[in-house]
């Protein structure tokens, strides 16, 4: 197992950096997922850290010790990329195998992390099949199994379960995280995905063009996202963004729901209030509401996604829970749990409402 340093990390291709000053330490044994837009550098921060490139500038340190300069095999890291990289012409048991056999350990020993590695990851009936004989689930299974083998001090994953179908993701999902709980191995995990970033994570790093917009739980970000992208990011659907102006400590949404902005904002001035779809009900008698004309209405079973937009043309969604009787083209209106809204400046940053 092994803990994590990142200090003024910086990287440049062709003089263009891409990687802006991170800073990050994780934890022994924790779960760490990397999450963010295509391009947002969670790929490159990746390969920094397993030696695959340099940082041009900053210090990476694996246990208090610097592996800058260090050679990727050297590391003590193993890394399970998007694709499976398994050689065609060999077995599960030799794919599985041969790593360890380049580094002339005891065929004991080699036989031992195989036969563990087969029962951990339930493949050990496939051992004598080539990959070609294999379902993608199965050889994804093989793929963590030859990072498994290797007994590494941390893990890394870059986007893993992504050539596979819907289904057979969360069947993995499901998988890696009760592997990450048998072995207790640091892990950093990179996805665009962000049902895995919140599903397996013990803390998210949010990534926007190279830099950190936020670190947290999985529940941190969804409850107090740091700012706008983050808001916009996390959740599913996205959070409802209205833009509002403060006055006199409060700010006014479409049909006259208003909406106290806390001693955080301006008393007057630019706000946003963000309002999870989640986080709305169908108004009651007495509640103030917003309003809208219903465009589009997505029955779930267990709960209804509504599509509405306002007299003032902002469009919002509401996901209701059970089927209640709303149509295309009604009226719709709702109005905000208590507690359950959030501010941001001027600047897209959150304003503390208590």
């Amino acid at each position: 197992m092994a803990t994590l340093s990142l200090k003024d990390i910086r990287k440049s291709f062709a003089g263009i950096e891409v990687i802006h000053g991170v800073d990050l330490s994780v934890k022994d044994g924790e779960l760490v997922v990397f999450v963010g837009p295509s391009g947002c550098g969670k790929s490159t921060l990746l390969r920094l850290i397993a030696g695959l490139d340099r940082p041009t500038s900053g210090t990476i340190e694996l246990d208090g010790r610097d592996v800058t300069g260090v050679n990727a095999a050297d590391r003590g890291l193993a890394m399970v990329f998007q694709s499976y990289a398994l050689y065609p012409h060999m077995t599960v048991r030799q794919n599985l195998s041969f790593g360890l056999e380049n580094t002339r350990m005891p065929k004991a020993e080699i036989a031992r992390r195989v036969d563990e590695a087969g029962r951990m990851l339930e493949i050990g009936e496939l051992m004598n099949r080539r990959p070609t004989q294999l379902s993608g689930g199965q050889r994804q299974r093989v793929a963590i199994g030859r990072a498994i083998v290797r007994e590494p001090s941390a893990f890394l994953l870059d986007e893993p379960l992504s050539n596979l179908d819907a289904e057979l993701r969360v069947t993995m999902r499901a998988e890696l995280a009760q592997l990450h709980e048998r072995l207790a191995t640091t892990m950093i995990y990179v996805t665009h995905d962000q049902v895995e970033a919140m599903t397996l994570a013990d803390r998210i790093v949010v990534l926007r063009g190279g830099r950190i917009e936020q670190v947290d739980t999985p529940l941190g970000l969804y409850n107090q996202p740091a700012n706008l992208f983050v808001a916009g990011f996390i959740g599913a659907p996205n959070m409802n963004l209205f833009p509002a102006t403060a006055r006199d400590g409060q700010a006014e949404l479409p049909g006259g729901l208003r909406i106290d902005t806390g001693p955080g904002a301006a008393r007057d001035g630019k706000v946003t209030i963000g309002i999870r779809p989640q986080h709305m009900h169908l108004a009651e008698a007495g509640e103030q509401t917003l309003e809208g004309r219903v465009e589009l209405v997505e029955r779930l079973g267990a709960e209804t996604v509504v599509h509405a937009v306002t007299a003032e043309g902002t469009t919002f969604v509401t996901v209701l829970a059970g089927q209640p009787e709303v149509a295309m083209g009604d009226t719709l209106h709702v109005t905000p749990d208590r507690g359950q809204v959030h501010v941001f400046d001027a600047d897209g940053q959150r304003v503390a409402r208590d």
